[in-house]
């Protein structure tokens, strides 16, 4: 009868166990998913509030494109060296932060009376989105099992595409019966929500031997990167030949090449150029930055 027993609770155990995981692997990705909708609707939400927005604030067509994209540039630009810092100082901790920064920004958001205050928001909404979405990521793949973590990725990759239609139906309901400052009311409510869901629910992970923080290299992405999104933004709105779209997509290149080089000399790059010499890699790459410029 003993052994009996021993053997069923011996049975049992395992899958307790395996199911107390489970529960707390799918809480993780809920936290995570969430920030990461949050970071995704609201590319997307404004757009339907543009030409409200053109009414109430009288914005030219310029305001209104980086009212829209001010939030796009600085989360490009961003999100490499918040990236390589929720590594070192704790991803939990990096993401929670950027929900504050997030929520701050479009609550001020919803009281701008002018479109300088309001694209100063959006961009602060930008760079708490690129302290939000590295960590959401990474998080995942560093608190999951081998076995289970290509599911987590996949449920966060669908989350990602689906953030842009979340954005676009919530938007839609919002101004129904507010105006647009009600999309920016929502946004930091969900932003509080997602920060405590993931202090709540989440590890806080890091890199055990992050290695020396490539200040040169965060500096030269941020603004190779944040150039070249200036220049596609610029071109589509003043053309493509306009000096301004030029002066941008030549100061990309010289920091993007500057970039390069210098990774390229280091044991502990930002992102290591040598990765995009993988077939994969670049591929994945080049089609990712293809979709957001259709965009």
């Amino acid at each position: 009868m003993t052994d009996l027993l021993l053997s069923t609770n011996s049975d049992q155990a395992p899958t307790l166990t395996s199911t107390k995981d489970q529960r707390r692997h799918h809480v993780v990705l809920f936290a995570m998913c969430l920030a990461l909708v949050l970071v995704v609707a609201s590319v997307s939400a404004l757009n339907l509030a543009i030409p409200d927005l053109a009414v109430d604030l009288a914005a030219s067509n310029t305001a209104l494109t980086w009212i829209a994209d001010g939030y796009t540039v600085a989360l490009a630009a961003l999100v490499l060296p918040f990236g390589a810092l929720g590594d070192r100082w704790g991803r939990r901790r990096v993401l929670v932060a950027g929900t504050v920064v997030f929520g701050l920004a479009s609550l001020a958001a919803s009281f701008a009376d002018s479109t300088t205050a309001l694209i100063v928001c959006r961009v602060a909404m930008g760079a708490g989105a690129a302290m939000i979405m590295p960590g959401t990521l990474s998080t995942i793949t560093a608190s999951f099992p081998p076995q289970q973590r290509r599911r987590g990725v996949a449920t966060w990759s669908g989350f990602a595409a689906a953030g842009a239609i979340i954005g676009f139906l919530a938007a839609g309901l919002l101004l129904e019966r507010w105006g647009w400052a009600s999309i920016f009311v929502a946004s930091a409510v969900l932003a509080v929500t997602a920060g405590g869901a993931a202090f709540a629910l989440a590890p806080d992970t890091r890199d055990d031997h992050p290695g020396r923080f490539d200040l040169g290299g965060s500096a030269l992405s941020a603004v190779g990167i944040g150039a070249l999104v200036f220049a596609i933004i610029e071109g589509a709105e003043r053309g493509w030949t306009h000096p301004i779209t030029l002066a941008g997509a030549a100061v990309a290149v010289a920091a993007l090449t500057a970039y390069v080089i210098s990774g390229l000399r280091k044991d502990e790059p930002l992102l290591d150029p040598r990765l995009f010499a993988l077939r994969g890699f670049a591929a994945g790459s080049l089609t990712i930055v293809v979709q957001f410029m259709a965009v």
